[in-house]
């Protein structure tokens, strides 16, 4: 019997007896996972997970596993066909005036998105990404507009977040584009209250700070899990420091928050079973106060149904409180399962209940009391020593359970691995834990007195200081981070962008990367700082084109989010806040400018050289952007590649006129806002093989007129148009040949060397 018991299957039906919602939910997880895959392969995985159950347990446990698993795959199947069928049906429609109720709050102006379910027309109950403009709506208001529908957004340049890939786990099936016109908002009173309700928590959690101050958005990221707009410096450091979980309500507030309430209880002598009762109304009501939040609300029911265990006289069990929400979820809508927030988050909980025993045997020696000496004669001080030894162990061997857990799947979703996080998290929770503890405290004294709200607020921030000090410290540590899909061969991508912005980066694969124009601030730091994030590329210089708003990227976020050391600047002046902003504040911040009429030639990454061809009047202020472009042409092993951006026929004129050698292999090319561009005598002069063409489709003025691609192509002259290929990377093959690779197609071209 012994025997029986530690052999494999005694082993397996022991932690089943101990954990079977657990290994219930590990069902449905494998049957989703597989049908997802194939519908045939997960059924087939279903009836063999039964007769596993069988095997263990009997036939009643068989069938309970097999019914798991079929229902699970049955209601994966039917959401994700109706989301696919809505989905083929509103892009295929007229569009036109529709009606729908939203989700969630929506953070915006007077241009706002908002999931919405639509409750008019034929495909009434669908989920779409309603684009509006006009009275920002509250969850639960009902909204009215007339549009369009169009796909979900897919990536256009690599390392691009998929957003449609995340709307679609969703269920969201399309995009309802009623932007072009204010809609009409009905909300109701109970949303209208909620919503107050929820501006009241907001407000006073930062009584008393600046309403952007980096202490305001700390606190808020942390207690309400706003995020941040505009510091990707502070969120790096969080990132990069593996704490980047701080940064959004997730099982960890919700615990906190638990476990605030449970000790005023606890020193208010409220029995065990009654505070339970108290504190799963404060844990809910937590969760809905800050947006009821996906990781929130999965956060809440895992710990109602852990608690609950106290109040029928059970003992709790974590892995089956988890198990017990995941199944749940799968039956639901085993779509969740695809999401990384899903996974990261019960992927952790399970790592730190199941591992955290192994984890703990390396750190048992901090936890070893004094040899010989019994605990009855410690003295007060050698007491306090082991209880705080005893507790650094215990957090040791959870942080390290935790990081274990956490590291495939950040690896696999983010390409970033953090061992670093093992020793910031044993810092930055306890400070996150005083933190959520002043934040709520100044809300208890905000109705009562705020003088007494702000003075708290203002102790946080000291807080929320130590935090953002903490995250940097440990993301600066050498080895304590790095990224696992760093492109190690030298490129150069070109981005597709827009509104007709424009950015470009050239990276040796290594050491040393330089941005080629900034893009605007939004596509900057919506597209251009995730992109190079997750390819591993670091820039340390910037090569500015023109004055344009839409190629600077605002300026001061492009050195915040990067180091850079030094700046190309086009021109010596301008009108435009985001050059003024280059040209004044970036010498201030260290970086070393040089102006592009001063120079002949810059030394780029991988031995390449980039020649100032054109350089525009260098004080010509009042002159229109686009009429004060720098031309470059970057020679790279052996290839030549012109850059014109957006210079139209003056600048061309005058390289010509001055009987410039302006020969190119390739032509990467913007677009003039009046004027003509690659005209026919420049391109006689440039001979090139290949020309990679911008083309946005608002506004008017930079899309790319198709009959100058015909005739383009109609010199000989191949064709890339980045409406279809989206960002272009080019690379050196070991034959010498210049690959270009579109990204939203999948296109190549192969260029050879002309002979």
């Amino acid at each position: 019997m012994l025997k029986d018991r530690f052999s494999t299957r005694g082993r397996a039906t022991v932690f089943y007896e101990r954990h079977p919602l657990f290994v219930l939910a590990m069902v449905a997880v494998a049957c989703v996972a597989i049908a997802d895959w194939q519908i045939a392969g997960g059924i087939a995985a279903a009836f063999g997970l039964g007769f596993v159950g069988f095997f263990l347990k009997g036939w009643r446990h068989g069938l309970a596993w097999l019914l798991c698993g079929c229902l699970a795959i049955g209601g994966f199947t039917w959401r994700n066909e109706f989301r696919k069928s809505a989905e083929r049906a509103l892009i295929g429609s007229a569009g036109g005036e529709m009606q729908g109720r939203v989700l969630a709050d929506v953070q915006g102006a007077r241009y706002w998105v908002a999931p919405v379910v639509l409750q008019t027309g034929l495909q009434a109950g669908a989920k779409v990404s309603w684009q509006g403009r006009g009275e920002v709506p509250v969850a639960g208001a009902i909204v009215k507009g007339r549009g369009n529908f169009g796909p979900l957004p897919l990536p256009r340049n690599p390392g691009e977040f998929d957003q449609a890939a995340w709307l679609r786990s969703q269920g969201i099936a399309a995009v309802f584009e009623a932007a072009f016109s204010d809609g009409e908002v009905e909300t109701g009173r109970l949303a209208r209250l909620g919503s107050r309700i929820r501006q009241s928590f907001r407000t006073a959690v930062t009584a008393g700070l600046e309403e952007e101050s980096e202490q305001a958005r700390v606190i808020r990221a942390i207690v309400i899990g706003e995020q941040p707009q505009d510091s990707d410096v502070l969120v790096a450091a969080f990132r990069n420091s593996g704490t980047l979980h701080a940064f959004s309500v997730s099982g960890l507030h919700v615990a906190m928050v638990g476990s605030i309430g449970w000790l005023i209880l606890r020193l208010l002598g409220v029995p065990r079973r009654w505070a339970v009762i108290v504190l799963l109304p404060l844990i809910f009501g937590y969760s809905w106060l800050t947006g009821n939040s996906a990781p929130a609300v999965r956060s809440a029911w895992m710990a109602a149904v852990f608690l609950g265990a106290f109040v029928f006289r059970r003992r709790p069990d974590l892995l089956n409180a988890l198990g017990a929400v995941l199944l749940a979820a799968m039956l639901f809508d085993g779509r969740l399962l695809f999401q990384p927030g899903v996974q990261l988050s019960y992927g952790v909980v399970a790592a730190i209940s199941v591992g955290t025993v192994w984890t703990s045997r390396l750190f048992s020696w901090m936890a070893k009391p004094e040899l010989y000496l019994p605990l009855a004669m410690m003295t007060r001080w050698q007491s306090w020593w082991l209880n705080r030894r005893r507790n650094f162990a215990q957090s040791l061997g959870v942080s390290l359970a935790a990081g274990i857990g956490s590291t495939p799947l950040t690896a696999f979703h983010f390409g970033l691995v953090t061992p670093i996080s093992v020793f910031a998290g044993i810092v930055l929770i306890p400070l996150v834990f005083v933190l959520l503890c002043a934040a709520l405290l100044s809300v208890a004294f905000y109705p009562v007195s705020q003088p007494v709200s702000r003075w708290v607020t203002q102790v946080n921030a000291k807080v929320a200081d130590a935090c953002v000090l903490t995250a940097k410290g440990f993301s600066a540590v050498p080895g304590g981070h790095f990224q696992l899909r760093q492109n190690n061969q030298p490129f150069l991508l070109v981005y597709d962008l827009e509104r007709g912005a424009g950015a470009a980066c050239f990276s040796s694969g290594k050491e040393g990367a330089v941005l080629l124009d900034c893009a605007d601030f939004y596509n900057f730091k919506r597209r251009v700082v995730p992109s190079l994030r997750r390819l591993g590329v670091t820039p340390d210089s910037v090569v500015l084109s023109h004055p344009d708003g839409g190629h600077l990227g605002g300026g001061a976020p492009v050195w915040e989010a990067f180091p850079i050391k030094q700046v190309l600047l086009p021109v010596e002046r301008s009108r435009s806040p985001g050059f003024r902003s280059w040209l004044n504040d970036a010498p201030a911040a260290g970086i070393k400018t040089l102006q592009a009429a001063d120079l002949p030639s810059l030394p780029m990454p991988d031995g390449a050289r980039l020649e100032i061809l054109h350089t525009p009047a260098p004080r010509a202020q009042n002159a229109m952007a686009d009429e004060r472009v720098a031309i470059f042409r970057l020679h790279w092993r052996g290839w030549k590649i012109l850059l014109t951006t957006d210079a139209g026929v003056g600048a061309e004129l005058a390289l010509l006129d001055a009987r410039k050698d302006v020969s190119a292999d390739l032509i990467i090319a913007g677009h003039h806002r009046g004027d003509l561009t690659l005209t026919d005598p420049f391109l006689d002069a440039v001979h090139p093989q290949a020309i990679i063409a911008s083309n946005s489709p608002f506004p008017v003025t930079e899309r790319l007129d198709p009959r100058r691609v015909t005739y383009w192509r109609t010199r000989g002259i191949q064709v890339i148009d980045q409406a279809k290929s989206g960002g272009v990377t080019l690379t050196i093959d070991p034959s010498g040949a210049l690959r270009l690779q579109g990204f939203a197609d999948h296109s190549t071209l192969l260029l050879s060397p002309k002979k």
